[in-house]
């Protein structure tokens, strides 16, 4: 059989580079069962974005939930709890109420008067590093902007801020890794139970004492009489640090990279400014961060001729999909001036990421700022030297040394 052909998933040369392997697969197991992890995996654009609307294929916790309670492993279950009620982990009609309700924090109105906020954070960023001619730009700075901006989105004082780095961290690692050892798995129980314990105080106080920010919208957010309990309250706070935080760090991290690599493109964007925004597209699609999501059918389906039966598991590999030569002309090659880019990267459907126009705007600042300020910035190391994190679903660097003049 050809699948049997397929690179392992899982797997260091994998993690360092998917790409060839994504290739592979859409060329010759576009619907690919995965025997040693008993998962299917769609490659291909067309199957991806259909499986985003496809109500067969759900974003179902609740199994995995159960599971855990009955073996008497109530800490993790709690956690498999918070993201049950977490827009990006339920599905309708649940995730339609939460998401209505989300959505009343995310107005354009508000988005539009963070901009200020976020120029100022970067900006402040940019200084601490910038008299020592060189940075490590993961930990100095892309690490911190979207938790910055998130924090003082929630209200979260600069003070509190750092803890947040470490709480976040310890929660993906367990979501992004294959097999999380008993440490890792208590790491994330005890920072989830902190960021409840946390961001509980905080709703207390915002119920007695209001306040115009994003969490104090989302405490009031009501629509049709139906607000949100104080759980979902508590989940989604950790989901926005978590979503937020990760993959718009990865952004500005690997586009950062893809620009470096790629001298000639990041020339016309210093010579072209106004070609940010479809700059950060680019970044996007050509080395995303989430490069894939799961999903669970509730019933039988057919995809690509291949049976997929109810109660099986389905990976929707977004960054194949987004090098797929169907629907992308020249995928392997990052080009800043790629038109009809509608790559899947904040996903597609009912679950479109919601702060998808914030990581937007953070990046495009972001960048805008860096390239000005930094007029010669290079890689500190050489390209082999890079790291890439121990995480399949959302890819990231794990240092990016830089250099240039003060």
């Amino acid at each position: 059989m050809q699948d049997q052909q397929v690179v392992r998933f899982f797997t260091q040369e994998m993690r360092d580079d998917p790409y060839p392997f994504y290739r592979w697969m859409r060329a010759h197991a576009p619907v690919h069962y995965d025997a040693e992890h008993r998962f299917w995996l769609l490659s291909r654009y067309a199957d991806v974005a259909a499986a985003l609307h496809d109500p067969r294929l759900r974003s179902q916790r609740s199994a995995a939930l159960k599971r855990l309670k009955a073996r008497g492993e109530e800490d993790l279950a709690m956690i498999f709890a918070a993201q049950d009620d977490m827009t990006l982990f339920c599905d309708p009609p649940k995730h339609t109420r939460l998401r209505s309700l989300m959505q009343k924090a995310f107005t354009p109105r508000a988005l539009d008067a963070m901009r200020a906020s976020v120029a100022q954070i970067v900006d402040e960023l940019i200084a601490e590093a910038s008299p020592a001619g060189s940075i490590e730009l993961m930990d100095q700075f892309a690490n911190r902007l979207p938790m910055f901006v998130i924090a003082e989105m929630l209200g979260v004082p600069r003070a509190h801020r750092e803890r947040f780095i470490a709480w976040v961290n310890d929660f993906n690692t367990f979501t992004g890794k294959v097999n999380t050892t008993a440490e890792e798995n208590d790491r994330a129980v005890r920072s989830m139970r902190a960021m409840f314990a946390y961001f509980g105080e905080r709703i207390e106080h915002l119920r007695a004492a209001p306040q115009d920010n994003l969490l104090g919208e989302l405490v009031r957010a009501e629509v049709q009489g139906d607000r949100l309990t104080h759980h979902e309250l508590l989940a989604n706070c950790a989901l926005l640090l978590a979503a937020g935080y990760e993959t718009t760090a990865n952004l500005i991290g690997n586009g950062m990279l893809a620009l470096l690599s790629h001298p000639q493109q990041l020339c016309r964007l210093r010579q072209q400014p106004w070609l940010m925004a479809g700059a950060v597209e680019e970044m996007i699609r050509y080395d995303g961060s989430v490069q894939f999501s799961g999903r669970q059918a509730n019933e039988d389906l057919t995809l690509g001729g291949r049976t997929i039966h109810a109660g099986e598991f389905v990976m929707l590999l977004f960054g194949s999909a987004n090098r797929d030569e169907a629907r992308f002309a020249r995928p392997d090659e990052f080009d800043i001036t790629r038109g009809d880019n509608k790559h899947l990267g904040f996903g597609h459907g009912v679950h479109y990421c919601l702060g998808a126009p914030l990581a937007r705007m953070e990046a495009q600042i972001a960048f805008t700022a860096l390239l000005a300020r930094w007029p010669n910035v290079r890689l500190a190391v050489a390209p082999e030297e890079i790291e890439w994190r121990d995480n399949f679903s959302v890819r990231g660097v794990t240092a990016l040394p830089l250099a240039f003049d003060s």
